[in-house]
């Protein structure tokens, strides 16, 4: 547990999204949504413009944000909607026993 990541203990910790626009606006309109001073958000919105480096990065990202605490990932839009293309860590979190 020593190399683990800290989650922040205060009311801070956010659930980042790479789904579709459905699904993050339901997130958002519950109030899941964040910009920080940076003007970066918690989420990303998979279409059929979205490419895998794009999902990538925003997976990378969230998961090196120490404000995040979850990163939701909607299966079927964020995957299904890249033609055929697939990161590797993908199959390892559908795999995932």
């Amino acid at each position: 547990m020593a190399n683990t990541a800290h989650i922040p203990t205060s009311n801070s910790a956010l659930i980042a999204m790479i789904a579709d626009e459905d699904t993050v606006v339901g997130f958002l309109l519950a109030g899941v949504g964040n910009v920080d001073l940076r003007r970066k958000t918690n989420y990303l919105i998979v279409d059929s413009k979205t490419t895998v480096k794009q999902i990538e990065d925003a997976f990378k990202e969230f998961t090196t944000r120490t404000d995040i605490a979850i990163v939701l990932i909607s299966q079927y839009e964020a995957f299904n909607n890249v033609q055929n293309e697939k990161p590797s860590w993908v199959d390892v979190l559908l795999n995932w026993n």
